[in-house]
């Protein structure tokens, strides 16, 4: 199978937030799998409707909270959890700008 993939992806096991998008209600348990700078793979327990977006907080060793809506692309289902792969979407410059020196400087991602 031919990789579809613009960007390479770096492994990643760290808790992160996800929300619904306006913010109000969290997702239960989400494992951030893997990044990179088109998007990331998530794994919840929780049931993400394909197509569906989610605001996610990705958290800087620093403490810094970077924010990113993203999109959901495909699902998988895992031994323990479900896999989700998304895209990130509408994000604001500023935060933008952030997100890529999060991915340079702890992912080494460029």
């Amino acid at each position: 199978m031919k990789e579809k993939r613009k960007s390479i992806r770096r492994f990643a096991a760290m808790n992160i937030t996800c929300c619904c998008p306006d913010g109000q209600k969290q997702i239960d348990k989400c494992v951030l799998v893997n990044i990179s700078k088109g998007g990331l793979a998530i794994e919840s327990k929780s049931a993400l409707p394909i197509g569906g977006r989610v605001m996610m907080m990705l958290n800087s060793p620093e403490g810094a909270k970077i924010p990113a809506l993203v999109e959901i692309l495909y699902s998988q289902e895992g031994n323990f959890a479900t896999f989700y792969g998304a895209k990130y979407c509408d994000i604001d410059p500023s935060n933008l700008s952030v997100l890529n020196g999060y991915l340079l400087k702890y992912f080494n991602l460029y």
